[in-house]
């Protein structure tokens, strides 16, 4: 009776062991199949390099060069098989953050990871199989937009936008779909909600309002002794972004060749978002843009400034070695350095002590110093630099009208005013 138990549960391993064996080899055959099917699909030619003795082709725009043909297959196969079975943008969206996190800093990659939360992962639209999208599944995403945030501005939107029109590109780049089905929406001015800063005028500050607020922020640093109140003047005199502020160190200002004072950017304080969350600040040595490193000439009234600055934080105790930030504060009994959430809330009260009917922000302040130099005669080009812009068309969406412009009458009588110097002269018949 054992010998029987025995012998039946060794046929019984046995037949398990050959069932295993049976599955993997037709896995192995499922596998092949796969593999050959992939590399029909690839319609870039494989070609042999004789000078180098490598193989190489072409995926979706991207060069590899291998040793061996199979090594190249291989990565040819890898490269299709990760979206092989995708059928809907959620299904690719893993893997278009992979390449985005690559490319955007910690703080945006949290934002698009939000938005994609947010807007895009629950929606019809990203659980509709990609091949049956069209242009009214946009604008019914649309609408779900909207049923979530009705207050949704057309800024804000273009923005969740970028995410889903990176995502639709990575499954174009992969082939999964051959043009964006939402591409050609039109979408009227009374879709979304109408920001609260609609006139020019709103997104810069006046020379009335740019006095009030220097004399507001200069008397409280100089009542308190903390001089990091100075921090808002000096904004007013520096093409800085908030964080750009926030980073500067007294070994950021240097003299050049003909004893001009500059300061040096090439750091920013962001938002430390290295654990997918945004938690606490961080300081990083690379700007905003690949322009962001840049040396800015300081003015008079910038060094001034300075000057009362390094004074106040001795009078404080505050280090003002060459390392140590320019503008401190003391934290929970800490002396540290200032970030962006200490000089928007002093430029906010500074706007209402002022008695202006819109509150401004720093990066408004931003734009005012672009539209001064513009008016005061600096060439574009030149404010691009300063402004640490990557192109001008981004400097000249700086450039604002205020409320100190002339009005349009004074500049079209300024054309009666031609004199025979700057008159073009009309061109003559000859004989």
């Amino acid at each position: 009776m054992e010998n029987h138990e025995k012998t039946l549960t060794e046929s019984i391993s046995d037949a398990k062991m050959e069932f295993e064996r049976l599955q993997a080899l037709l896995s192995e055959k499922e596998a092949e199949m796969k593999r050959e099917e992939i590399l029909k699909k690839h319609t870039t030619p494989i070609t042999f390099l004789e000078g180098r003795g490598r193989w190489t082709t072409r995926v979706n725009g991207k060069q590899k060069t291998l040793k061996s043909r199979k090594e190249l297959e291989d990565w040819i196969v890898s490269q299709y098989q990760e979206t092989d079975t995708a059928k809907t943008l959620n299904d690719i969206a893993e893997s278009w953050f992979a390449i985005d996190a690559k490319r955007s800093t910690d703080r945006t990659l949290v934002k698009h990871k939000d938005w994609y939360n947010r807007y895009l992962k629950d929606s019809p639209l990203f659980a509709k199989d990609m091949q049956e999208l069209s242009i009214d599944d946009g604008y019914d995403w649309v609408s779900y937009c909207l049923s979530i945030h009705p207050k949704m501005t057309r800024k804000y939107f273009t923005n969740v936008r970028c995410v889903l029109n990176g995502i639709i590109q990575y499954a174009i780049d992969k082939r999964l779909l051959t043009f964006n089905p939402i591409a050609n929406m039109k979408l009227g001015k009374d879709v979304f909600c109408i920001p609260d800063k609609t006139r020019e005028e709103d997104t810069v500050f006046s020379t009335v309002e740019r006095t009030a607020v220097c004399k507001l922020s200069m008397n409280e640093a100089e009542s308190t002794g903390e001089a990091k109140y100075y921090a808002i003047a000096l904004l007013f005199e520096l093409p800085l972004r908030d964080g750009e502020l926030c980073a500067l160190t007294w070994g950021n200002i240097i003299k050049d060749m003909k004893g001009n004072s500059k300061l040096v950017i090439e750091r920013q304080l962001v938002t430390d978002c290295t654990s997918g969350k945004a938690k606490g600040y961080r300081i990083v040595n690379y700007g905003k843009t690949r322009a962001a490193y840049r040396e800015i000439t300081l003015s008079e009234r910038a060094i001034q400034i300075l000057d009362r600055v390094k004074f106040l934080n001795t009078q404080k105790g505050y280090p003002t070695t060459q390392s140590d930030f320019i503008f401190m504060r003391k934290y929970k009994g800490i002396v540290c350095g200032c970030t962006q959430r200490c000089f928007d809330p002093f430029l906010r009260k500074y706007c209402k002590e002022a008695g202006m009917l819109v509150i401004k922000s720093p990066h408004d302040v931003r734009r005012t110093v672009c539209t001064n130099l513009y008016l005061n005669g600096m060439p574009p080009k030149r404010i691009q630099k300063v402004m640490g812009h990557e192109t001008l068309e981004q400097t000249l969406e700086y450039i604002r009208s205020t409320n100190d412009d002339l009005e349009d009458s004074q500049f079209f009588n300024l054309l009666n005013q031609a004199t025979p110097d700057n008159v073009i002269p009309m061109k003559t018949k000859v004989g």
